[in-house]
């Protein structure tokens, strides 16, 4: 009687979600009497209004800005250093960063998932939260640059006046116009900006080769300054002595990506620090004097160089004795104010730092909050079939006996990135996710992947479907090997490129896998370059190079052929695919196209699409459903445990 009152009070649609969601344990023989942690809901994974992050602390050192929620809605919080009133910005945002007269916060914003990346800025001071939108061109995508030292402007780049290319402009968050510095002639692919302001560099592209030029003597000309090829990485920043020495980090003449001081003037190279195993990943600069702090890179665990003692024994004592990935994420224009974040590979502390003062906690991200019922993660190697030494990570699940369990093979999008062991990755939540549910999760840094040095990703050229599979396929065998993963019950799961990857390993290779799951996914690669965003013009070269140009009849058909669109008879197990229906990379088509062939040729597919998300969910909605979709899915294949319906879908609906 009780629940034939609730089914008429709430409508029999709440009704039914109710009865059919109920949580159910774990299948399979190597799950069933176990001691797995708590069942984390779903929510919990998805959406926190605990959750904070990306700490950035203004020039003067006198506040502080973080991501966070507003009540139930995504927010930029601003606050003094010390406490006080904080006020929010109701936005979903991408990117945060103060003014260099420390008044204004820059924010960059993708509202409709679509990529046309728009920048707004806010007024630190005062209660008003308006935001201004500082380059208003529809349909447009624009990034900043820089803060102008000294003003409220900044350096940002555009293509809202032609789609293809970014012009360099200067706005100021106060208002008035933006101002045109140069436009792009149709081959710059970065523009060099020093702190003032001044455009010091720019990078042409021409055929094979890039061209790093400076300005010369005569209003618009450019004298040349290095040429290199254009397959070599050369990432430029921190421009200083009046544009006349920069940092970068290189891999010019060498495998692996270093630390070198760049004359501007001559080109040369002074190499200041390199890894012998990776790439470097990032640097972080002084403030005050332009010089390098801190170098992360990853070799399995995350490491560090930091070149000011001190600064080392401080960021030591917040890592404490376990792997952690420190980083600055920002500072004060005197290096004595700064904001550090800790990341292991369950979830993700904030700190302040202060001279003279204990380190004071911020807050944590959304996986350090439950971190108590997540698992460790660990680095693995093994060889390939035809030699090459491959990298990745394993994560198990917490208390059952580490043999012969369901697994899930969790590939990272790109294909240029990789997987990583701290808290970055893309897929962090998603792996720790499915393993409080039962899954051991090998991830893999197949040849192309990042990170590794040039030799490792150029490995790829021409191995869609080919060698790149296989090291994924042979990093199945490895975990079957040693007695981790049952070989009857193995699933491929990715996003991106790694959804690709999860529809060759559904059609190519369906001996291997139990079940396949696919977001946002290439299905036609061929028509992927011929519909891409325009502003992907000058980086197709590069997928010519690795994968084919299409308008070439003999490419064409290679792509075809590893293309999963064309093989989707071959499938012989339950698929599941998901896609942001406004996605400008691999668009909604690409999906419909393979669920289309799936069911043509009878074969079990289920398909779910997110409104108001592209390339990557942004909405915690989206993510819910994408999170209890995957779990269902797995359970039934890999017998995994499930949640079941979680009561923060009955309000998702209006987000």
């Amino acid at each position: 009687m009780q629940m034939k009152r609730f089914c008429t009070w709430a409508g029999l649609a709440v009704c039914a979600l109710w009865l059919a969601g109920c949580a159910s344990g774990p299948a399979h023989p190597a799950l069933v009497g176990g001691h797995l942690p708590d069942l984390v809901p779903v929510r919990d994974f998805v959406a926190s209004r605990q959750s904070t992050g990306g700490y950035r602390v203004s020039p003067d050192g006198q506040r502080i800005a973080w991501f966070g929620v507003d009540g139930v809605v995504p927010a930029i919080w601003v606050q003094p250093i010390d406490g006080g009133s904080a006020k929010a910005f109701r936005i979903r945002a991408r990117s945060i960063r103060f003014s260099a007269d420390s008044r204004w916060l820059g924010i960059t914003a993708d509202l409709r998932g679509d990529e046309n990346t728009r920048i707004f800025a806010g007024e630190v001071e005062g209660p008003g939260t308006d935001l201004r939108e500082l380059m208003p061109a529809p349909r447009s995508v624009a990034h900043f640059v820089d803060a102008v030292e000294g003003t409220g402007d900044f350096t940002v780049t555009s293509n809202q006046r032609d789609k293809k290319v970014f012009d360099l402009y200067r706005v100021s968050a106060a208002g008035g116009a933006p101002v045109l510095l140069a436009t792009n002639p149709g081959n710059v692919n970065w523009w060099g900006v020093d702190p003032s302001g001044q455009l010091r560099a720019r990078t042409q592209l021409r055929g094979d080769e890039a061209l790093l030029e400076r300005p010369g003597t005569e209003a618009g000309s450019w004298v040349t300054v290095a040429q290199r090829s254009r397959w070599d990485t050369l990432s430029i920043f921190g421009l200083h002595d009046e544009g006349r020495k920069a940092w970068a980090l290189s891999n010019r003449g060498r495998d692996k990506l270093a630390l070198v001081r760049l004359d501007m003037i001559t080109g040369a190279e002074d190499e200041l620090f390199a890894s012998p195993d990776v790439d470097l990943d990032s640097v972080t600069l002084s403030r005050r004097t332009r010089e390098p702090l801190v170098a992360n890179f990853m070799p399995g665990y995350p490491a560090r160089q930091v070149f000011d003692p001190a600064l080392a024994a401080r960021l030591s004592a917040l890592a404490g004795e376990q792997p952690a990935e420190v980083f600055v994420t920002s500072m004060d224009r005197t290096d004595t104010v700064l904001a550090v974040s800790v990341s292991t590979d369950r979830g993700t502390r904030s700190y302040l730092l202060r001279e003279g003062q204990e380190p004071r906690l911020l807050g944590e991200n959304r996986l350090s909050l439950i971190a108590k019922d997540l698992a460790p993660t660990r680095p693995i190697t093994y060889v390939a079939r035809d030699g090459l030494t491959v990298h990745g990570y394993l994560t198990l699940p917490q208390g059952v006996v580490p043999q012969r369990l369901p697994m899930v093979l969790l590939v990272h999008g790109g294909p240029w990135a990789r997987d990583r062991w701290g808290d970055g990755a893309t897929s962090r939540a998603m792996q720790q996710f499915l393993a409080n549910r039962g899954y051991a999760v090998l991830q893999v840094n197949y040849r192309g992947s990042s990170g590794y040095g040039r030799a490792h990703m150029e490995r790829a050229m021409g191995e869609f479907a080919g060698r790149m599979h296989d090291d994924l396929v042979d990093g199945v065998r490895w975990a079957v090997e040693q007695g981790v993963a049952d070989t009857k019950r193995v699933a491929i799961y990715g996003a991106s490129y790694g959804g690709y990857s999860a529809l060759v390993g559904a059609t190519f290779t369906p001996e291997v896998f139990a079940c396949a799951v696919d977001v946002v996914g290439v299905t036609d690669i061929a028509r992927l370059l011929e519909s891409a965003p325009p502003y992907w013009e000058l980086g197709l070269p590069w997928w010519h190079r690795y994968v084919g140009n299409p308008a070439v009849t003999a490419d064409r058909a290679r792509m075809d052929a590893k293309s999963p669109l064309y093989h989707a008879e071959h499938a012989q197990k339950p698929i599941l695919i998901m896609h942001g229906v406004n996605d400008p990379r691999v668009k909604l088509e690409q999906s419909e196209w393979m669920v289309a062939a799936l069911r043509k040729a009878g074969k079990e597919v289920d398909y779910v699409t997110f409104t108001g998300d592209g390339h990557g969910n942004q909405k915690w909605s989206n993510n819910l459903t994408m999170y209890r979709k995957t779990e269902d899915f797995l359970a039934q294949c890999l017998g995994g445990r499930t949640s079941g319906f979680d009561y923060y879908q009955l309000g998702a609906w209006a987000f």
